[in-house]
């Protein structure tokens, strides 16, 4: 049984992510070039401050460094 969400953004971004990692799969067979890649991909959620996940993930990491 699945879970519910109240946040339908996140919804529509991980079915826009399962949508881009099944027509990408035929480029990229290493699952990690496949991560990289969807990581890289603009979101909305993001839109006013990273843009992308990697890009939130490198400024979260530089936040919290010593």
């Amino acid at each position: 049984m699945g879970g519910f969400t109240a946040n339908r953004s996140v919804v529509g971004i991980m079915n826009e992510f399962t949508f881009l990692a099944d027509a990408w799969r035929g480029d990229h067979r290493d699952v990690l070039d496949l991560a990289v890649r969807l990581a890289a991909t603009p979101c909305g959620p993001l839109h006013s401050t990273h843009i992308s996940p990697d890009r939130a993930l490198a400024a979260h990491l530089s936040a919290v460094e010593p």
